[in-house]
């Protein structure tokens, strides 16, 4: 009886904690495959957790009822078991704190991450560590447990783009000019690779004497910044050649 009654809560188990988890972390516009990486991951973990305490409780249920006394088997268990548990404390934290980077998301293979302890492409994820490849070829193995903050550099970015113009320079027809360049660069065939959204004016960054700096961000794919600051550069430039915009003077520049 207890063999069977095992036997069909590991059934119930593994089909729903499959269910569970795919409503959980199936998250609309996720990545496919990434995320069919972590249920399986996170499903495997709780799998092995809860039917390995399923068959332990049968055993006993089923040693017990065969008439052997128990108490000492138990009792014996018990030390082992605390022991064990001391000695692996280490590893258990490990294996909770990658339950958590995996069901968060915090980062997956492929991505670009600083970890504190290291940094570099993930090339490989478990439930206890993960190791990273930096800039050099070095292979880093770091526990999840050991790892205090996490910045992961592939979800996106940001682009800083200034325009230093003339104070003497109305700033209503600065704004107007620097807008008309954020248009620009989203028009180029070559942006729909590299940025994420239109160009952002922020307003005005700093004042200088005689120059005045506008603040221009833009959502970028990592490690495309400076791909797209070349290209705001060249239109800013034949803004300036244009005489859209003003430049600060030479003997301005000199003065500051």
């Amino acid at each position: 009886m207890g063999v069977l009654v095992a036997i069909v809560l590991t059934f119930v188990v593994r089909r729903a904690i499959k269910r569970v988890l795919r409503r959980v972390l199936d998250l609309p516009g996720s990545d496919r495959g990434r995320a069919e990486a972590r249920q399986g991951a996170i499903a495997s973990a709780l799998r092995g957790a809860l039917v390995g305490v399923i068959w332990s409780m049968a055993i006993i249920f089923i040693v017990g009822e065969v008439g052997i006394n128990i108490g000492a088997f138990v009792a014996t268990a018990t030390v082992v078991g605390g022991a064990v548990a001391f000695g692996a404390q280490t590893m258990v934290r490990d294996m909770i704190a990658g339950l958590f980077v995996l069901a968060e998301d915090q980062y997956g293979v492929g991505d670009e991450v600083d970890l504190g302890l290291a940094s570099g492409t993930v090339e490989r994820i478990t439930l206890r560590s993960v190791r990273l490849r930096d800039g050099f070829g070095t292979a880093w193995y770091v526990p999840h447990g050991g790892v205090a903050r996490v910045g992961n550099l592939s979800k996106s970015s940001v682009t800083r783009l200034d325009v230093e113009v003339s104070r003497r320079m109305p700033m209503a027809a600065a704004e107007a000019a620097i807008e008309e360049l954020c248009t620009a660069l989203m028009e180029l065939p070559e942006m729909g690779d590299l940025i994420l959204g239109a160009p952002c004016l922020a307003g005005v960054a700093s004042i200088a004497d005689e120059r005045v700096v506008f603040h221009v961000t833009v959502a970028s794919r990592p490690g495309t910044q400076d791909q797209v600051t070349a290209k705001w550069r060249r239109l800013t430039l034949e803004a300036f050649e244009a005489g859209r915009l003003q430049a600060p003077t030479k003997r301005q520049r000199e003065a500051d």
